[in-house]
């Protein structure tokens, strides 16, 4: 038998009705089960630090836990890959970082994940890179560094994460933009601040050493942004030492799947903001030596964009391009 055409029609949009709907409720009901949050690197980082301040204040103020799970490896590529692969529905998440929202787009000739199709929540915060010698280095200033690299008969030796790496990047803009000819990079796995510690390396820049600085353990010749860092305003900027261009900065943030709900991200970047803009929240984000972010979700995503395009002429310049 025949279904009616006029039937067909009434059970289809009858269907597309309860579809919607349950959508809607899904979305106004959210989160109504625990949300795993992938971090791309080992327990105890500062940027995971910044993050528990934001979940626990989320766990809270949503009642339901926000549960972090670590999934480090290939340069953040293996937490980048698990979350662009999830479910669009806001309870799978990835923790947005520089290497896999940004860089890594131009340093992999192929990943297995698209950076561009994440779904930005929000930014909570951003960290500086430093350049640092050890205590008893005889250069005292960028300009000390730069000098004797450029009269050295061997080169300056530095260590980064990595080929690739943001630290590798910062430093090799930092050559080219000083005048330098030539540095040797030497690559770690673990240990590179160790091994600048116990003079194997002449220098390094990297975001990972507001601890032995603070311990005077390492010293800070620049810290690589525009102006000064507020909790270390002490450490004069690449730009005074006539090295505008040389900046990086880390990011901590939230990303989603490509096609998580637009209400689902609006209500988790509100919360970002939230927690950001509380006062007590701020100071132990500034404790970290990070600095709080605020934004919208266009601004956080313009924002990574703008990274993004910034270093891919540094890696095209360096002819950077690894395997996935």
């Amino acid at each position: 038998m025949k279904l009616n055409f006029y039937w067909l029609k009434k059970l289809v949009s009858f269907l597309l009705i309860c579809f919607f709907s349950a959508l809607s409720y899904a979305q106004s009901d959210y989160p109504n089960r625990p949300i795993k949050v992938i971090v791309p690197f080992g327990p105890g980082s500062v940027p995971e630090s910044v993050l528990r301040i934001f979940t626990n204040d989320f766990a809270k103020r949503f009642g339901q836990p926000f549960i972090i799970e670590h999934k480090p490896g290939a340069s953040t590529n293996i937490a980048a890959a698990y979350v662009a692969q999830a479910a669009p529905d806001g309870y799978t998440l990835l923790m947005s970082n520089l290497a896999s929202n940004a860089l890594n787009k131009w340093t992999y000739k192929k990943l297995s994940y698209d950076p561009d199709t994440f779904a930005t929540i929000g930014l909570m915060g951003t960290s500086a890179f430093y350049i640092v010698v050890r205590p008893e280095s005889p250069f005292k200033s960028v300009s000390d560094l730069v000098n004797t690299a450029n009269k050295s008969s061997e080169s300056l030796k530095y260590g980064s994460l990595g080929t690739g790496g943001a630290a590798h990047l910062i430093t090799e803009l930092f050559r080219s933009k000083a005048g330098i000819k030539e540095l040797l990079h030497v690559p770690y796995k673990t240990g590179a601040t160790l091994d600048l510690m116990a003079g194997r390396l002449d220098f390094m820049v990297d975001a990972s050493v507001v601890n032995q600085i603070k311990t005077g353990q390492l010293r800070a010749l620049a810290v690589a942004t525009p102006k000064r860092w507020p909790s270390m305003p002490e450490i004069p900027t690449t730009a005074e030492a006539g090295l505008p261009d040389v900046t990086m900065q880390s990011f901590i943030g939230l990303s989603a799947p490509a096609g998580t709900p637009v209400a689902v991200l609006e209500k988790l970047n509100k919360a970002i903001r939230d927690v950001a803009s509380d006062p007590e929240n701020e100071n132990r984000i500034l404790a970290l030596h990070a600095q709080p972010m605020r934004g919208t979700r266009q601004e956080a995503t313009e924002f990574i964009r703008q990274t993004s395009e910034k270093w891919r002429p540094v890696v095209q310049s360096l002819k950077i391009s690894m395997e996935d």
